[in-house]
């Protein structure tokens, strides 16, 4: 987690004094929000780092005000993602340049093809043309050539 989402965290957890509440929810409560947003225990593994059990973290799941915290660690969570791809854009886009100049044919038609992409630039489709006219084509050969030798 990003330094800004990170501080976030604290300082929903910094607001809960001491056997205190925030969003009506305790600080374990509030770890097990965290916990649950991250994704990365199950439900048992939460239940054992908070000393409580599986039963204890089920039930919170049911409180309203333990929903709403999970949204808004998973809200953070989105956040600090989105500022790191931000943060990745520039560096994305050089590279993507020099592709556009590889010596591969193949590479530079992927780069080029992939930046048409994110302009949503589609190429034309392909077109049938019926060309009906009433054309006269004159061939005009040299005399030599049509001139009978005997």
């Amino acid at each position: 987690m990003e330094l800004k989402g990170f501080f976030f965290v604290l300082d929903m957890i910094k607001n809960v004094k001491k056997g205190g509440v925030l969003m009506g929810l305790s600080k374990r409560q509030m770890e097990a929000a965290r916990m649950i947003a991250e994704g990365n225990l199950t439900q048992k593994e939460i239940a054992e780092k908070l000393n409580t059990t599986e039963v204890t973290v089920s039930r919170w799941k049911q409180k309203e005000e333990f929903r709403k915290a999970i949204e808004d660690f998973t809200a953070e969570m989105k956040k600090d993602i989105e500022r790191k791809l931000m943060s990745m854009a520039p560096e994305a886009l050089r590279q993507l340049r020099k592709l556009l100049n590889a010596k591969s044919e193949m590479v530079r038609l992927q780069a080029i093809k992939d930046v048409l992409d994110r302009l949503d630039i589609k190429p034309a489709d392909k077109q049938d043309i019926d060309l009906k006219t009433d054309m006269e084509i004159v061939v005009k050969l040299p005399e030599d050539l049509t001139t009978d030798e005997k």
